[in-house]
This record gives C-alpha cells, sequence and structure tokens, in this order.
C-alpha cells in the first residue's frame, strides 16, 4: 500500500493512508483529506487493474479529475492516475489511447509544474507499459531499447522496500520475459539468465496477490519456452492456490485463463501425463475464460491456442467450431494490431482448411505473408539493435575495468620498469635462440627421418627390377635412368636440408631465367610428347635455387607419366601472387592417388621422391614469405594432371 507521511510541526500526529503503491513523503502544502481521496480513489483502480478494468479506468478518471480539479499541486497522485488509466487501456486492447496517456504522463513528469517525489519510478512504470504496447504492435527493437535505458537505471536495483519500486520490478521482469520468450524467440540462455534472476530477488519484490500472479505466468511461460514444463507446472500450481483460496477478492479471471491455457501449454509438452482430450478442455476453458473477460487480444490468443491444438490432435470438426464463433464475432469489435498474435492465427485458420472458396484462402494466405514479412523486418531490427547494443556496453565495461587496472598498475610499473627492461631483453634472446636452436634439431631430425622412409620406399622397387637377370637391356637401363634421377633428388634433399635445416635464401629473380634453366635440365621427352616453355615476364620472390629444383621436378615427374601429348609450362599474375600451372595430358590420377601425391607412406611408389620434396619447399617458402603459398593437383584419370604452384611475386 502507499505509506504517506505528513509532518507540518509536533502537533500534527502521523496520518497513514491506505494507497497501494506509495511510500514518499509528500508536501506540507497538500491538503491531507484531499490527498487521501486520490489516493483512496488511485487505490481501487490499482487493485481492479487486471480483475475489472472498466472499474479501474472509471477510479483513475474520477482521481485524475480530482486533481486537476481541487488539488493540481499533487503531482503524484496525477502521475498514479495517468499510470493505471493507461494499465486500463492496456488491458482492453485500446493501445492508441493508452499511447496517448502514457505520452500525457511523461509530459506532465518533464514539466516541473508542481512538486513530486515520485515522478521518476511513475516514468519508468509509464515507459515499461509503453515497452509492452511496443511488443504487441511488434515494435520489438524500440521495445528493447526501452527495457535497456530502464536497465540501467537505479530503479530497477533499488531494494528500499518501497512498494511503488517493487512494482516498477515486477514490471520490468515480465516485460522483458514477454519479449524473449514470445516476441524475440530469445535464446533459452537469455530466458533462464532472466528467470534466474527473478527467483534470486523474489522475496524482495512484493506487491499484491495479483501482481504475484502475473509474475508466476510469465516465469512459467519463460520456463515452457525454454523446455522447463515440469517447473513450468510448479508455477501454474501456485497461482491456483491464490486464486483459490479462502480470500474471495484474490480470484481473478484474467490470471485465471492465463494460468489454465499455460497448464494445458505445458501438460502437452509432457507425453503421457494425460489425455489429450482434457489438454483440449483446459484451452477450451481458458477460451471461454478469455470471452468472459473481454479483451480482444486474449481472446485471440485462446482462439489460436485452442484450434492449433485440435488441429493437432486431429479433431478438425472442434476447431471450426471454435474459428468460426472468433469469425462471427470480430467485426462487432474495433480492430486492432498485434501482428505477432495474428499471425499466429492465420496459420491455424489456413491449417485447419476452413475456406469457403479458393479466392478466401488466397486472402489469408496473402495477407499471412504480409504479416511473416512484417514479422521478420522487425526481428532483423531487433537483432541489429541487440548487437549495437550489446558491442558498447561491453565496449563501455571493458574499458572501466581496463582505467581502473591501468591506474593500479601504472604506480607499480613506473618502479619497476627500469629494472625489468634489461632482464626481459635478455631473457627474450636467451629464448629466441633457444626456439631457433630447437626448430634446428627438430628440423634435422625430421629431414633424416623422411630421406630414409622414403629412400627405402623409392629405392626398393628399382633394385627388385635390376636383380632381374632377365630384365630387358632397354627397359634395364630405363629403371637405371630413374634410380638415378631418385639418387639425385636424394642428393639435393640431404646437401639442402640435413646440415642445418634447408637454408632459405629469398631474392627477387626473372622466372623466365629459371625455366630456361630447369629446359636444360629435365630428361629429354617420349616419342610423340611435345615440351613447351611459355614466356612470362614475371617476378618471383623466393630462393632461386629451390625454385629451380621445384620446378624440374615437377616437370620431370608430368613427362615420367606423359608417353603421349604433351607437357605445357605456363604462368599467370594473381594480384601479388604467381601462379605456375604444369599441365600434362598423361595417364592422371585417381581420387585416391590425389589424397596421398603428397605422403611419404602411401600405398604406390609411383611419384617418386620427388612430390615430397616439392611439397617441402613450398612449405619453405609460405613458412618465409607469408604469402600463402602452396601446391596442389588437379587431375582426372585417364585425362592429364595440373600442377599448380603458388608463389610470391614480391618482397
Amino acid at each position: 500500500m502507499y505509506i504517506c507521511t505528513v509532518k507540518r510541526s509536533v502537533k500534527y500526529t502521523l496520518l497513514i493512508a491506505v494507497l497501494l503503491l506509495f511510500g514518499c513523503r509528500q508536501e506540507t502544502q497538500v491538503d491531507p483529506l484531499k490527498r487521501s481521496k486520490v489516493d483512496g480513489l488511485n487505490k481501487e483502480a490499482f487493485i481492479n487493474r487486471y480483475k475489472d478494468p472498466d472499474v479501474c479506468l472509471e477510479r483513475a478518471e474520477m482521481a485524475l479529475a480530482f486533481v486537476q480539479d481541487s488539488l493540481p499541486e499533487y503531482v503524484d497522485g496525477e502521475l498514479r492516475a495517468l499510470n493505471n488509466i493507461a494499465f486500463a487501456y492496456y488491458q482492453v486492447t485500446n493501445y492508441e489511447k493508452a499511447t496517448e496517456i502514457l505520452d500525457q504522463l511523461e509530459k506532465k513528469a518533464k514539466s516541473g509544474k508542481g512538486k513530486a517525489n515520485n515522478d521518476e519510478v511513475e516514468t519508468i512504470i509509464a515507459r515499461l507499459l509503453k515497452a509492452r504496447l511496443l511488443q504487441r504492435s511488434c515494435h520489438i527493437a524500440d521495445s528493447y531499447e526501452l527495457l535497456y535505458e530502464v536497465g540501467k537505471s537505479d530503479i530497477v536495483k533499488n531494494n528500499s522496500g518501497n512498494l511503488l519500486y517493487n512494482y516498477a520490478q515486477t514490471e520490468y521482469y515480465i516485460t522483458l520475459l514477454t519479449l524473449n520468450f514470445h516476441y524475440r524467440n530469445g535464446k533459452e540462455a537469455d530466458v533462464m539468465s532472466i528467470i534466474d534472476d527473478i527467483e534470486r530477488r523474489r522475496k524482495d519484490l512484493k506487491v499484491d496477490y495479483a501482481q504475484d500472479m502475473a509474475l508466476n505466468y510469465a516465469i512459467a511461460y519463460g520456463l515452457q519456452s525454454a523446455g522447463e514444463s515440469k517447473r513450468a507446472l510448479e508455477y501454474c500450481e501456485n497461482n491456483y492456490d491464490i486464486l483459490f483460496n479462502e480470500r474471495n477478492d484474490a480470484f481473478c479471471l484474467y490470471h485465471y485463463a492465463n494460468t489454465l491455457q499455460m497448464t494445458a501449454s505445458a501438460l502437452k509438452s509432457i507425453p503421457g501425463t494425460v489425455p489429450a482430450d482434457s489438454i483440449l478442455a483446459l484451452y477450451d476453458r481458458a477460451r471461454e475464460a478469455f470471452f468472459e473477460y473481454g479483451d480482444p487480444y486474449q481472446m485471440l490468443g485462446g482462439v489460436t491456442s485452442t484450434a492449433r491444438y485440435a488441429l493437432l490432435i486431429g479433431d478438425t470438426l472442434f476447431a471450426h467450431e471454435v474459428l468460426d464463433e472468433w469469425r462471427s464475432m470480430r467485426g462487432t469489435w474495433k480492430p486492432f494490431s498485434a501482428p505477432k498474435m495474428e499471425l499466429g492465427y492465420f496459420d491455424v485458420i489456413i491449417r485447419s482448411c476452413l475456406a469457403e472458396t479458393a479466392d478466401e484462402n488466397r486472402r489469408w494466405y496473402e495477407h499471412r505473408c504480409e504479416l511473416e514479412e512484417y514479422v521478420a523486418q522487425n526481428e532483423k531490427e531487433d537483432f541489429v539493435l541487440q548487437n549495437s547494443l550489446s558491442t558498447a556496453n561491453r565496449r563501455s565495461s571493458l574499458l572501466s575495468k581496463f582505467s581502473l587496472v591501468l591506474g593500479v598498475m601504472l604506480v607499480v610499473l613506473v618502479v619497476l620498469v627500469v629494472l625489468l627492461w634489461r632482464v626481459t631483453l635478455r631473457l627474450r634472446r636467451e629464448k629466441r635462440q633457444l626456439q631457433e636452436a630447437k626448430r634446428r634439431d627438430v628440423e634435422r631430425i625430421a629431414n633424416v627421418e623422411t630421406c630414409l622412409s622414403v629412400m627405402r620406399h623409392d629405392v626398393s622397387p628399382f633394385i627388385g627390377y635390376l636383380r632381374n637377370p632377365d630384365l630387358p637391356t632397354e627397359l634395364r637401363s630405363e629403371v637405371l635412368e630413374q634410380l638415378l634421377r631418385t639418387f639425385d633428388n636424394i642428393k639435393n634433399w640431404t646437401s639442402l636440408s640435413i646440415p642445418s635445416g634447408l637454408v632459405f635464401t629469398p631474392s627477387v629473380f626473372p622466372l623466365q631465367e629459371v625455366l630456361e634453366e630447369v629446359k636444360q635440365q629435365v630428361i629429354t621427352p617420349s616419342k610423340g610428347v611435345s615440351l613447351e616453355f611459355k614466356e612470362t615476364d614475371a617476378r618471383v620472390w623466393g630462393d632461386r635455387l629451390l625454385v629451380t629444383i621445384l620446378l624440374r621436378n615437377l616437370v620431370n615427374n608430368a613427362l615420367q607419366h606423359t608417353r603421349k601429348g604433351f607437357v605445357i609450362i605456363a604462368a599467370k599474375q594473381e594480384s601479388d601472387m604467381i601462379e605456375i600451372i604444369i599441365t600434362d595430358s598423361g595417364c592422371g590420377m585417381s581420387q585416391e592417388q590425389k589424397e596421398n601425391l603428397f605422403r611419404a607412406d602411401r600405398p604406390d611408389g609411383d611419384h617418386g621422391f620427388g612430390l615430397i620434396l616439392c611439397r617441402y619447399i613450398v612449405k619453405k617458402h609460405d613458412d618465409n614469405t607469408r604469402r600463402g603459398c602452396k601446391l596442389w593437383a588437379e587431375s582426372e584419370e585417364g585425362k592429364g594432371t595440373a600442377m599448380h604452384v603458388l608463389l610470391s611475386s614480391n618482397g
């Protein structure tokens, strides 16, 4: 209740009003008898805000008229009356009038005419109701922005025990939960985080039975959306305990209908709990209660939920009956805008196949598409706003923490910086030396192991051939030639890499000069095979000797596997990279061969040690240039192969 203390002098006694939600001292110039009349009317309005919106509206308008006519200095009473009026209009889905009253309230609070103690908290309550109105019209980005601003205010964190502040806090949590689980389709973690916060503070959020039920329903809906149906039922049971206790004034048709519908939704999510007919009966009873209450928004929700579940369990006839009743009554009410709710309704009515003509069904579907597009656009705007505010919030938080830590550390660092500097330099130098020595040792070991492994793998077949006394002379010469090439590659590898790791000596050199060298060094093509080096003016940034070995091996490999046709070596500039392509019309490779092409332990020995060396050379270029140098093959069995080398073109 509101508690007001008036003090003129020691002669005055303490006056306690029975108005809900007022706990601040008022100015002495306000007539206490007139103020108590306003407080009493506002209290009646507040008590009936859920139970009977018409009574709420009537009492609040009486309070407002009395303040304006007889007590203009009582600004707190006027603001409370305006909030009660706006809530009453919200409850009967008169959004335009509710918005008009809320704008009037904010204007009054900002005007500064008259002294008020509660203008800030009343303004917060008005903004929370505005956020709900924005949610129903699906302006969820604007709603989230309002909630974000309210969430940063001290009012949400205030634990003074003042009932007006408690009311603002419960409204904040209810509105935030509704935004996340219904309008925003928020993540489960977001919903559960809000619920955890509410449950921690629940004992400090006492207002009245109606607010307890509203908060219970919001928590139950949030739990249900997060898949916690059993916990949702516990909050429904809490509401039933309040609704049917010994206090007759605790029963509220609005909360009763909401709790019935929430119970049905939770039971539906727990298979085997109750029969489907019983769940349908709960949905239908909730629908009837909403119709009895008279709020078009809740009535539409009741119709949609009942018809949707009836269709789900195959009771199409009952779904048609419910939808027909709504259609027959809808024209008697003023139109209202609740895009998300109406989208659900049109989903159901289209699925019910209730349209009498194809044209009617088409109109329904077109309207549904318009609603869906409208909702999606608003959800996109909300997503952008969330990211923007979240980023700004993180930056602000990080900046604050950083500034605090920096201030403390600077004092210490100023003293230690000179002493630590020399030690740091020495440690860094020693660390680099150790890392470089370790890298060279690891590379030497890897090179020796790879060399020995591949030597055994590649040389063994040739030795087997040569031991065959019946091997023709021509074939023996060819085997010897291949064996010599293998040993030449091994010699290159060992001489370049084993002593101190593969040394990389970078320079910028013309690619054409290297191609000319390679042309003189490669094996002679077989009869019927043409070898063509296309001219290029490209320049390569890398190790000239390694690039020469690389291209020589690739060209030799192409010639070795091409019995007829061509081998072409070409280069093309790609931004600051050079792509060299060795294309042949040889036997090509299968997918399995391509996958094993650069492996030392591949199942076949067809490609030799040269490709292992090629891969190592390209990797060495990439490690030193950091430009994305790479080697890959494109091939199809029976249709030739194209080996691609990507190197840097400038330093």
